[in-house]
Formats: C-alpha cells, structure tokens, sequence
C-alpha cells in the first residue's frame, strides 16, 4: 500500500509501482491516450509528478527507441497498469521501465477524482509515499543537462540549422531532419557568437524542463542572436526567447498537457489541434511594439504562439507542425 499526498491535505490510496522510493513534485495531468513513453521521457515533466488521465496505461509495452530525452519524471501516477503488454515492437513491460530508469510510481488512484480536484484548484506538490504523515513536498532543483555536440544529416539537405538544446525532444531533431534541413546541435552553454559563426541558416530554441534553473547569461545570448538570424523557439525556447525581449511569463492554473489542444492561427483563420506540454504562458500584451500573437488556444484565449517580425523570429508554446514549419521556411528565404 502507499498513498499519493497532496499540498492541500487530501490523500489517494494505491500501489506501488517502479521505483520503490518516495516522491515529491508538482502535480500535473496528461491527457493523452497513448504515448505513455513519450510522456515519461519528455523534458518538461522533469520535476513533476505526471498522471495518466486515460485509465489504462502499458498495455503496448515499451519500446526504448521511442524516448524523448534521458529526462524522467520524479513520479508517475495511473489508474490501471498492464502487466501484460501486446505489442511486436514491446521489448518489456512499462513497470520494467520504470524500475530501470528509477521512477517510483502509484496505481490503483483514482484519477478521475484526481483530475477534478486539479482542475478545480490548480497544480499543487504532490508526494508518492508509505504513509499520508510521511509525506515531504521538498524537491530537488531542476537541471538543464548539457548534451554533446553533434551533427544529424538531412537527405539532400536545402538548409542547416543550428539547434540550441535546452532540453530537446528527440522527435523534434526527427522532424527538422524530415523537413530537409541538416541540424546542428549544441549545448545550452554555448554563446551566441559561437552560433553565429557556424555555417547555418538559421537556429531553433528547443523546448525543455520549465522548471529548471537556466543561467543569468542564457537570456543576454539570445537578445544578442535575435535579429540576427531566423529564429524558431519552441516550448522553454519559447517562453525564453519572449523573457529576453523583456516579456512578462505567468503560471497557468492547470497547464496545457495533452494531444489535442485546439490552437487557432490568426495568419490564415485556421484551428489546428496539437500536441502540448507546458504551464507556463507568455503574456502577449507585455510584448507590444516587440511582437504579435499569432497562435491562441481556443480553451481559454491563451498564447500559444508569438512572431516577431522585425526580429525574424517565430516562437510556438506546442510541438510544431507542418503549417509552423512551412511558415518558417518561408522566414528562411523558402529554398536554397
């Protein structure tokens, strides 16, 4: 038996699963119905305690080549766990995988219940413990994790970017390459003027831990990129690129966290459901004479996207699809 504690005193009665340690965390819900792997392995839920809001969950088992990041959640919450998963691609069961990337974890919860109490009162600390009196809401800094430089070819690649990895999603990498275009990565550290001075088109912000600690001098070497080249932030790029040009960011209530977020764009009048995994929200009218919302959620009338055109820089809250990457392109002068 174990329990998943609340900040505000109410306790869910459960099971172990993973890891067999305590947890602490924000409290956040994903209500996507599958790609439970993606979601234990993406750099925004680093620090948080994630819950499944679909009842289900490992019923296709696991398949490693489809991590997001080496990033894990410091807990993971599901109404019903598969132990025997159905899948020609699974190479093991989702509770194997937590066990090995040490996650600790609660089944048995009810989550719908869960999911109302959020709604209601907003993401709160959350503990994954033996005993409701045990539980500790202490948690631990959120890092950036430096990665290796490295090169991913294109086939007949039309352009080179330079991909300033603040936490990046790997399907992100995937779908720069997809689009034709050569990517260069480089770790969060690396200056502006070193960016520069690589033989590239133009460079894209990632996304990452929202929660994490990101140096003084990060913001500084954006504000001395931007207008420089053709910019694309996306997730922490995003709300990142919006505080180097003195933007004013907000906690959201609940978050965005899910497959199907309705984000209308205000270019060409259309709405485009889209993937999403954020609780921070850029306030557009701090932006003003900088930049212009073009993308709002249709939920609750937030940003979900903003462009800067004397800047060249365009910058989107949710995974970026074919219409962002084309209008992008476009910023980049279309073909060589």
């Amino acid at each position: 038996m174990a329990y998943l504690v609340l900040e505000n005193g109410m306790a869910f009665e459960g099971k172990r699963i993973g890891a067999m340690k305590d947890a602490a965390g924000e409290m956040v819900f994903f209500t996507g119905v599958v790609g439970y792997l993606e979601t234990l392995s993406d750099p925004a839920n680093a620090g948080h305690i994630v819950m499944q809001t679909f009842p289900v969950v490992g019923n296709y088992g696991v398949e490693e080549e489809d991590e997001e990041s080496g990033y894990t959640p410091a807990g993971y919450v599901v109404r019903s766990l598969c132990d025997t998963p159905s899948n020609f691609r699974s190479t093991g069961s989702l509770n194997d995988y937590l066990v090995k990337k040490g996650i600790p974890g609660i089944c048995g919860v009810d989550t719908r219940r869960l999911t109302a109490v959020l709604r209601q009162e907003g993401a709160m600390k959350a503990s994954i413990c033996d005993a409701k009196e045990l539980a500790n809401f202490e948690t631990d800094e959120i890092c950036i994790i430096p990665c290796e430089k490295a090169v991913y070819p294109a086939e007949d690649a039309k352009k080179t970017v330079a991909l300033w990895d603040f936490g990046t999603k790997n399907s992100l990498i995937s779908r720069l390459c997809q689009r034709g275009w050569q990517v260069k990565k480089v770790p969060f550290t690396e200056k502006a003027e070193s960016i520069l001075s690589m033989d590239c088109d133009a460079v894209v912000l990632s996304g990452g831990p929202e929660g994490a600690h990101v140096p003084d001098n990060v913001l500084a070497q954006i504000r001395e990129l931007l207008g420089k080249k053709p910019v694309l932030a996306v997730g922490l790029g995003h709300v990142l690129a919006a505080q180097a040009m003195g933007g004013r960011v907000q906690k959201m209530h609940t978050g965005h966290r899910g497959q199907n977020q309705p984000v209308f764009c205000t270019l060409n009048r259309c709405t485009y459901a889209t993937c999403q995994n954020h609780g921070m929200q850029v306030e557009p009218d701090s932006l003003q004479g900088v930049g212009e919302m073009i993308y709002k959620n249709l939920n609750d009338q937030g940003c979900e996207g903003m462009l800067y055109p004397s800047l060249g820089c365009l910058s989107v809250q949710f995974d970026p699809n074919e219409q962002v990457m084309s209008l992008f392109e476009t910023m980049m002068g279309g073909d060589r």
